[in-house]
């Protein structure tokens, strides 16, 4: 299990949008069983106090996810344009991380032999000894 920080800065956040934030993030397990922590502040901007502006910083070991998103006076809007921003970003770097192994995999699966003759024949290639 990880750690939820919610937090308002000049917005008070209600117990029950609380745990519509916490619903909201749990969401987001399936797409990473690696999350650490989780911290979500609300603010108004700074000239439009009816502005709600969302930020979110998630923490998966090697990396930390960021996302802000502003709604008119409705803090669930800007909560779940948030946790829409945060599932394109969990996404991609899932898809990066299998990419990553996808590729680490297929190096090491030639055997020592096998890329000493593969060494060999790009040698030869290059040196124009073979005929198509």
């Amino acid at each position: 299990m990880y750690k939820i920080n919610i937090s308002g800065q000049h917005v008070s956040v209600s117990d029950e949008m609380q745990e519509y934030v916490k619903q909201s993030i749990q969401s987001l397990e399936r797409f990473s069983d690696q999350i650490t922590s989780v911290n979500v502040n609300f603010t108004t901007e700074k000239h439009d106090t009816h502005l709600i502006v969302a930020e979110a910083q998630i923490h998966i070991p090697g990396s930390d996810i960021f996302a802000t998103a502003t709604a008119d006076r409705h803090i669930k809007n800007a909560v779940n344009n948030l946790i829409g921003k945060l599932e394109n970003q969990l996404r991609k770097h899932k898809s990066k991380h299998l990419d990553k192994v996808h590729s680490s995999d297929n190096v090491s699966s030639e055997s020592a032999s096998e890329q000493e003759l593969q060494d060999e024949y790009n040698a030869l290639a290059d040196r124009g000894a073979l005929e198509a």
